[in-house]
Order: structure tokens, then C-alpha cells, then sequence
């Protein structure tokens, strides 16, 4: 029974470590810290048998944590590079539906075949707020955010 619950918890460790790196924040700032912290010594106490297994399983709760962490950061990073990449074909893509239908959509799903700067585990890292006859668009990581306007193409802000 400890040995399901403890790679039960192992599982939620993984799926921890992979939404929070998906978010973007630097892999020192604290709630990335604290967990992995947290997560390895809980694994550790779960697990059945001596010291050493109880070790073991808690550094191996770490490197699942860090790999998952990792993984996380790699889908961020793609995400971002895409928006990056590709941002003003959503600004044109918007444009064309402002023309078609008059105004601009409540949000970036009523879009043909909207797909970009998309997550695993979480939505698309593109923001979009529709303000009267206009828009923001934007994406950010720790450093650095991108705007956009119905008027402006993307530009960075630190």
C-alpha cells in the first residue's frame, strides 16, 4: 500500500514539475525551489523499507521532479519562440476576420484554425484582450513581454 501511494505521489510529482515548468518561470525562482524540496522528502517518508531505500526514493523523486521541470521549460521555450515567430500572422489573421465580420472576436478561439504559441498542459501562452474596436495582444517569460495592437506590431518590454 505505502508502495502505490508512494508512486502514486511520484506521478503527481512528475505532472507538478512539468506544469510548473511550462509556465516560464526561472528554474531558481521559490515555488520550483520549495517543491522540489518538498516533493522528495514526502516521497522519501512514503516509502517502505530502510534508509536507504527511503534515500533513494527521495533523490530519484528529485530527479523526476527536475526532469519533469526540465520538460516543462522545453514546451515554454518552444511556445515562446513560436509566438515570437509567428506572432503577426495572428495580428493579420485578426485583421482579416475585423474585415470580414466588422469587429474584432471575444477571444483568439474564434479564429480559423488558431493554433499557435500552444502548451501542453497549459493554454496557449498568447494573451488576448479585446478593448472596444481594438485589441492587445501579448506573451511573456520572466524576462521580457511582447504587445501587440490592432496599430502596433509586437514590441519587447522589460
Amino acid at each position: 500500500m505505502r508502495r502505490n501511494i508512494a508512486f502514486g505521489l511520484a506521478a503527481v510529482v512528475v505532472v507538478f514539475g512539468f506544469w510548473l515548468g511550462e509556465g516560464g518561470s526561472p528554474p531558481w525562482a521559490v515555488m520550483p525551489v520549495v517543491s522540489v524540496f518538498v516533493a522528495a522528502f514526502a516521497v522519501a517518508v512514503v516509502v517502505p523499507g530502510r534508509l536507504w531505500v527511503k534515500l533513494v526514493g527521495g533523490v530519484g523523486a528529485f530527479a523526476l521532479y527536475a526532469g519533469a521541470l526540465f520538460l516543462g521549460w522545453l514546451s515554454f521555450t518552444s511556445a515562446f519562440g513560436e509566438c515570437v515567430e509567428k506572432g503577426e500572422e495572428v495580428r493579420a489573421q485578426l485583421a482579416d476576420y475585423h474585415k470580414g465580420e466588422g469587429q474584432f472576436p471575444e477571444r483568439l478561439g474564434q479564429l480559423k484554425e488558431f493554433k499557435l504559441c500552444g502548451r501542453i498542459l497549459r493554454p496557449t501562452l498568447l494573451e488576448y484582450e479585446k478593448m472596444g474596436d481594438g485589441y492587445v495582444l501579448s506573451f511573456r517569460d520572466w524576462l521580457v513581454e511582447h504587445k501587440a495592437t490592432e496599430s502596433y506590431p509586437f514590441m519587447a518590454h522589460k
